[in-house]
């Protein structure tokens, strides 16, 4: 279900990454399945802040680092809702 909850993660980036982060450990899928299926709902906004990531091939690895990147550049987006 957060695999396609794209409401949650343009409402409210942080809870959806807090619920992703606690399924994600739970279930065992391999990480490039869990950043496509971040890719997939994150917010446009955040997807072009990570751009130039992707372009140098330089987006990390592992969902975990990805999610963090992610929490990051949302801040730095959002500063009040973080």
């Amino acid at each position: 279900m957060l695999w396609v909850n794209k409401d949650l993660a343009k409402k409210n980036f942080v809870k959806y990454a807090e619920r992703y982060r606690t399924l994600a450990r739970i279930v065992n899928y391999s990480d490039k399945v869990h950043i496509d299926k971040m890719k997939e709902v994150i917010p446009d906004e955040l997807q072009n802040a990570l751009i130039i990531y992707e372009i140098t091939n330089q987006s990390p690895k592992t969902w975990d680092d990805y999610l963090k990147l992610l929490m990051q550049a949302y801040k730095a987006l959002h500063p009040d809702k973080a």
